[in-house]
């Protein structure tokens, strides 16, 4: 028997050991039993941990006798991209996400404190890591051997072949590994009785939040600027995947707020924390199923009907345990006035269930109409723009509104007071807009409300800046600072708020008021395209092992400015396959994006995109990074002087 089979093995024994003596330590709270469940906890996670070391270990070694190995690497694959084969299929990715969990609940283990909800919450954890170990020992062996030794393996695929490989799916896992953790902590709030499993969860929340929300960033990003697919976002079944446990998790964290203040909503955060793990495994289920057709997916493998099981198994589980504790999570009627904080955060819910409900359905129809009527459709972008840039825009209203609002009630003087500035900065916004081109009604709307909101978040710091300034006698500089310090999880939150704006004035540009260019240049003879004027210099041929890069050089100018892009196509001869490289030309409000169609010595066809706005985007992508670790910041660099 294979090495890391046997870890695996041992791993999950020890998984199934420390299962049960949580459970029973959640009986008896012997502190004795959980020192030893937690010993096979370690145990789980330190044979976990060693065999993804020998798998790895056999990647870089080239064992082709390897199965798993030999599909997913070469002899000429990079040192890197040895590595990130890893994750290339789905017994590597299935490995890895057991791997992740089982670091998580060493976190919990090293973090939170002994007690019933904590024996719940890894019991739970510890189910899912068994479910996920079995499947790897038995359908979806990453060790399995062949019977012979190929001289060399297929290969990664060669759009693999990129430094998003190596970030993009383990920070995906990360965040779908995370997001079992609220899970485990509602279900073991019900079944330990006790409320306190909300306070317990929105560190290890909002760290699984960040890191899916970056997947999901970095996988556009790397979609747009090297796979060349066109753009950032195309709706494709696995991209809405990623997509709703995110928008359901970001729910989460703003309605745990008022079971955390108010004891409000309780039933409403066991459902969403629910929700948030069994839309993981839907994202599992639709990546590895091979039902549903996508650029992302593994392929067809009969591991999909198996996950499809468990969300009905984990869900049922789930609603009968709830059932039972009904009376647990009845909550006290909070909503007393539409003009509360309170309100704003039901409405914040609200809109984000209703998109991820509008992307489920846009996913899932095609198979539901397939499997009931027998006939094949295609759910097109028309459905989701219909539904989802209104809910959006909402939200960022409401992203603004929200700010001013008071718990309990606010009045309409004080609304109308704290809002009118803002909303005259946001209504001057729109000509403007329009003079600078903005000339489409809905961007012009967008882009208002967006300037709206912005200006209400920027009033607000003033105001608070001020308010500790006065109070404290601190420069205004240092004020600035260390209100952002003393106020962590508001301004962080705050600063996430603005990223999403930022997000969303982009998407309003690249959706709106992209234009596309069809042309054929030929060698030497400048062409003036959309504004900017192109020449076509020949291409340079580059020999890499199993691959040959036709770089294509183009001149683009337009006033003073001129630069040179070099878009490509690849030829692989293991694949016998070509892949286009799209040059990108980033400027501060707009991107040249140049896909190559074909080439020779005297021309070359190419597609040429102007993408207003991109930038908004990618700003934005990091400005919710910075947001979310200074929520993340530790109590100990607080200052001792707080003012509420």
């Amino acid at each position: 028997m294979d090495i890391g089979y046997s870890a695996l093995a041992v791993a999950l024994l020890a998984a199934i050991i420390s299962f049960t003596s949580f459970i029973y330590y959640t009986r008896t709270q012997d502190v004795s039993i959980y020192n030893f469940s937690k010993a096979a906890l370690y145990g789980q996670t330190l044979f976990l941990t060693a065999a993804v070391i020998i798998l790895l270990y056999y990647f870089l070694i080239r064992d082709f006798n390897v199965e798993y190995v030999a599909l997913y690497s070469d002899n000429s694959l990079p040192l890197a991209y040895t590595i990130g084969a890893l994750w290339g299929g789905g017994s590597g990715s299935l490995l890895l996400w057991a791997w992740i969990i089982s670091l998580f609940m060493t976190g919990i283990v090293l973090k939170e404190q002994k007690d019933r909800i904590t024996g719940y919450a890894l019991a739970v954890l510890l189910s899912v890591n068994i479910f996920l170990l079995s499947l790897v020992l038995s359908i979806n062996n990453p060790f399995h051997r062949l019977t012979f030794i190929p001289p060399d393996g297929n290969g990664l695929n060669p759009l693999l072949i990129d430094p998003g490989m190596l970030i993009h799916p383990p920070t995906l896992f990360v965040g779908y590994g995370g997001l079992t953790i609220p899970f485990a902590f509602a279900l073991a709030g019900l079944l330990a009785k006790n409320e306190n499993w909300v306070f317990r969860i929105r560190k290890w929340t909002l760290f699984s939040w960040l890191f899916l929300g970056f997947g999901i960033f970095l996988g556009g990003w790397w979609s747009y600027t090297v796979l060349g697919w066109g753009g950032y976002w195309a709706w494709d079944p696995v991209e809405n995947a990623s997509l709703v446990p995110w928008l359901i998790s970001t729910a989460l964290l703003h309605s745990v707020m008022l079971q955390e203040s108010k004891r409000g909503m309780k039933l409403w955060n066991v459902l969403l924390a629910i929700g948030a793990f069994e839309t993981v495994i839907l994202a599992t289920f639709i990546t590895r199923s091979g039902i549903i057709s996508s650029v992302h997916a593994f392929g067809s493998s009969g591991i999909g009907p198996i996950f499809v099981y468990y969300i009905g198994l984990t869900l049922i589980v789930s609603l009968v345990i709830l059932a039972f504790r009904y009376d647990q999570v009845k909550s006290m009627n909070i909503f007393q006035s539409i003009t509360s904080r309170e309100s704003s955060f039901l409405f914040n819910n609200i809109f984000f269930v209703v998109m991820a409900l509008t992307v489920i359905w846009g996913t899932l129809f095609p198979i539901l109409n397939e499997a009931i009527i027998g006939t094949k459709i295609s759910v097109g972008t028309g459905f989701y723009n219909a539904i989802v840039p209104w809910v959006m825009l909402s939200l960022i209203l409401l992203m603004g509104i929200s700010i001013v609002l008071r718990w309990g009630t606010t009045s309409s003087n004080e609304i109308i007071h704290k809002l009118k500035y803002p909303a005259a900065i946001g209504l001057i916004s729109a000509p403007v807009a329009y003079i600078f081109s903005f000339t489409d009604i809905s961007s012009l709307v967008g882009i208002s409300a967006s300037i709206f909101a912005i200006s209400l978040h920027g009033q607000n710091y003033l105001f608070d800046v001020k308010d500790f300034t006065t109070k404290t006698g601190t420069k205004t500089i240092s004020s600035m600072i260390h209100i952002i310090l003393n106020r962590r999880r508001r301004y962080g939150g705050y600063i996430v708020h603005l990223s999403m704006i930022l997000i969303f004035i982009g998407i309003i540009g690249t959706s709106i008021y992209q234009t596309n260019y069809s042309t054929t240049l030929q060698r030497d003879i400048p062409e003036e395209i959309g504004g900017y004027t192109f020449t076509y210099n020949g291409y340079s041929r580059i020999e890499e092992p199993n691959q040959n890069d036709y770089r294509i050089n183009l001149v683009i100018k337009n006033g003073n400015f001129g630069d040179v892009i070099t878009p490509s196509i690849s030829e692989n001869l293991k694949a016998q396959a070509s892949y286009t490289h799209v040059g990108v030309k980033s400027l501060l409000l707009e991107d040249v994006y140049v896909i190559p169609e074909s080439f020779d010595e005297n021309q070359v066809s190419l597609t040429i995109n102007y993408v207003p706005l991109i930038s908004f985007i990618w700003a934005g992508g990091q400005l919710m990074i910075i947001g979310v670790m200074i929520g993340l910041l530790p109590n100990r660099l607080l200052l001792k002087e707080e003012i509420n």
